[in-house]
């Protein structure tokens, strides 16, 4: 009786979201709302707790948006064997999409950082710019509103499929994600 409830309130949610009518692959507000959410999800509240390599967001943010396609991940996840055709595919695709928006990600945290709701610091050793989530800054209200439940989820999911997620590098992220299952990767 709960799992229905659940399975409704999703639906509702899913329907307020269709009506707003918005591509979740390039609305400002979603990937930035998402973006706040895996953060604070993470416990990225400061230096110490940062979220190493901001790059990987792109990477993630199309498996915290879409549960099917997290799905998919989950079921390859160091599988080491190559999906058939399809899932091959929509794997590529994802890939490509999510390296193609690196500079919007990265556009939308500067902003971010701008307005102080985010920290960003060059990793020296890393050579990286990481990052963590100013929430004194954030109303409590916008990080906990029940709309996003399913990305909250998904970012749950992910969490428990990844482990040290928030410390790995782009190249072992990258690496898991895709490499193993048959898709070619290229780093910047």
């Amino acid at each position: 009786m709960e799992k229905n409830n659940e399975n409704n309130k999703d639906i509702q949610h899913l329907n307020v979201k269709k009506r707003i009518m918005f591509n979740k692959d390039e609305d400002y507000y979603f990937i930035t709302y998402n973006i706040l959410i895996i953060l604070k999800a993470f416990g990225c509240k400061d230096a110490k707790t940062k979220w190493t390599d901001y790059t990987k967001l792109s990477y993630i943010l199309p498996l915290v948006a879409d549960s099917t396609l997290l799905d998919l991940f989950i079921r390859y996840l160091d599988n080491y064997r190559i999906p058939p055709k399809e899932d091959l595919e929509i794997l590529r695709e994802t890939y490509f999409k999510s390296r193609l928006g690196i500079q919007l990600i990265s556009s939308i945290l500067f902003t971010l950082e701008a307005n102080q709701l985010v920290s960003l610091v060059k990793n020296e050793k890393r050579h990286t710019i990481d990052i963590w989530i100013n929430q004194g800054n954030i109303p409590e209200t916008l990080l906990k509103s029940d709309l996003f439940e399913v990305e909250i989820k998904n970012i749950d999911k992910l969490r428990t499929a990844i482990s040290r997620l928030k410390g790995l590098s782009s190249k072992t992220l990258l690496e898991r994600l895709y490499t193993n299952n048959g898709v070619r990767v290229w780093e910047a």
